[in-house]
């Protein structure tokens, strides 16, 4: 066996190397999984399968060879799909393998976005929080008013007190990520705003690479918090707007005290008979609105533009078509790495994605993102919403497959895939009803088809679970949600466990395949020899 493999066996400690990928076990600690209680799993089809051989994946693989045995590159890998990796609890798993089982193989956190500032759930792995109004735009809506890139979701705002921040260790025992490098990819409409990197009450101001529509920031030391924050050009007019609305926040606070107050007297006049008539109630309310126009709410963005360039025009009548609108920016993902030789693991997923969401019309920067991510490896999880309906046409699926994967391969032509099936779920027909959905076959042979055309690799996660009818023994084993779609937490990390596992197992074969080298002699023996 050559030497290289013990070194490996050395450094990550995790597989029994003696045995086949079949017959693996998971050594004791803390990945220890007890499959005894779950035997509706079959664990012998835990493998990375690849129809047409892994000649494709030798660029990806010798990537890993120059990281591990010359602690030399960094190897990027992608994993996309829909609510399953927006959660980030499956991929996060994978990630935390990766970081633990080799330490000091991380090159940074990867993509990363304040999901919370777009009202949907940050992934598990990190926090996000967020200052100011923002709007929304995601590549699952009828309407996107933004252009999306990778990440397929984007986040704006015109508010001056706009600010994010993503806490990369908030759930880590111990830290873990120490970034220097950062692109944030973004733009402001008129050029008016500038994205500024907050580190211990300094701003550290970026490059701006216009050909990217990305602002490129160096920390002068590692650092797991981001913090951006946004100077406008006019820094009066965005101290001024900012007063503005703080001191309209507070008034309206008070004025929403005080007519509950009033509301709370009423029903005691009521109570009593005193309660005076319909119309004087109505110009009492009036009397009390902090606007006059039709902005009920301080927190509306648009009607807090209305109501500034209104009040301008009152001030000067012949400005009403003149009032230039606030300075806006928009952010579309964050790319957070370091300078340190390693892997970089980023999870892409929306909430209710498909495969056609990532196409051109709705996602036009989502090459230019990718260019200056190119992964190594990218793994799809994409295709249970696209299998979740009545009628499924798998033709069409490959089809929205092929245009997807040329996306990638235009700007990441060396690139490696993994086609992880969907898993299996049921079809809810009324309250309370699911029955068993035979989608998940379908879709099954269509990422066998799509694997065997692009020379890709196949993690059978529908037959690994169970196959058809396997959701309900999650869910019963408390490894699945009642919708019988989503697995809970502990679900989700035993298939993290499963396809680490599964994709180690690949690249120690790769190793093991390789041509014997010829012993070495010690210095010592030599001389010994010569003498």
């Amino acid at each position: 066996m050559r030497k290289k493999l013990a070194v490996i066996a050395a450094i990550l400690g995790f597989f029994s190397l003696s045995v086949s990928a079949k017959d693996l076990v998971i050594t004791p600690g803390y990945y220890d999984v007890d499959f005894s209680k779950y035997d509706f799993i079959d664990t012998s089809l835990n493998t990375i399968q690849f129809p047409q051989g892994n000649a494709s994946f030798e660029p990806f693989f010798k990537k890993l060879d120059t990281l591990v045995f010359e602690n030399r590159g960094k190897v990027r890998i992608l994993h996309i799909g829909g609510s399953h990796l927006q959660a980030d609890v499956i991929s996060g798993r994978i990630r935390e393998h990766m970081i633990k089982e080799y330490p000091g193989a991380s090159a940074g956190r990867g993509f990363v976005f304040p999901y919370s500032a777009a009202r949907t759930n940050t992934p598990a792995s990190y926090a996000s929080y967020y200052k100011g109004i923002w709007d929304k735009s995601k590549n699952v809506q009828k309407e996107i008013t933004k252009p999306l890139g990778l990440l397929g979701i984007a986040i704006s705002t015109s508010d001056p007190r706009a600010e994010i921040t993503l806490l990369l260790d908030k759930y880590n025992s111990e830290p873990i990520w120490g970034e220097t490098s950062f692109r944030l990819f973004g733009f402001s409409d008129s050029n008016n705003v500038t994205p500024v990197l907050r580190i211990d009450s300094m701003d550290v101001f970026g490059t701006l690479d216009s050909a990217s529509q990305s602002f490129v920031f160096t920390s002068p030391r590692p650092i797991d918090t981001i913090q951006i924050a946004f100077r406008w050009a006019d820094t009066t007019k965005q101290a001024e707007v900012a007063a503005f609305i703080t001191d309209s926040l507070f008034k309206d606070s008070v004025a929403r005290a005080d007519s509950l107050a009033r509301v709370a007297d009423s029903l005691r006049r009521d109570s009593l008979g005193l309660l005076p008539s319909a119309s004087s109630r109505t110009a009492e309310l009036a009397a009390d609105s902090m606007f006059q126009g039709d902005c009920e709410d301080v927190l509306d963005t648009n009607c807090l533009n209305r109501d500034e360039d209104l009040q301008g025009a009152k001030r000067d009548s012949s400005a009403v078509d003149t009032v230039p609108p606030r300075p806006r920016f928009t952010l579309t993902g964050i790319l957070a790495e370091n300078n340190a030789p390693g892997i970089t693991y980023s999870n892409v997923g929306i909430n209710g994605a498909k495969v056609a969401n990532y196409f051109e019309e709705t996602c036009p920067l989502f090459e230019k993102e990718m260019s200056y991510y190119r992964p190594d490896l990218v793994i799809f999880a994409i295709g249970i919403n696209d299998a979740n309906v009545e009628v499924f046409n798998d033709r069409q699926f490959r089809d929205e497959y092929d245009m997807l994967i040329k996306r990638i391969l235009k700007v990441s032509p060396k690139t490696a895939f993994i086609f992880e099936t969907n898993n299996d779920s049921y079809r809810k027909v009324r309250k309370k009803k699911y029955v068993q959905h035979p989608n998940g076959e379908v879709a099954r042979k269509a990422f066998f088809m799509l694997a065997d055309k692009y020379k890709a690799g196949v993690w059978d996660k529908f037959s690994i679970m169970g196959g058809l009818g396997s959701m309900a023994k999650w869910e019963k084993a408390d490894l699945a949600k009642k919708d019988k779609v989503h697995f809970k937490t502990a679900g989700y990390q035993l298939l993290g466990d499963m396809f680490y596992k599964a994709l180690m197992q690949a690249y120690f074969d790769h190793i093991a395949d390789l041509p014997a080298e010829e012993p070495t002699q010690a210095p010592q023996a030599i001389q010994a020899k010569k003498q």
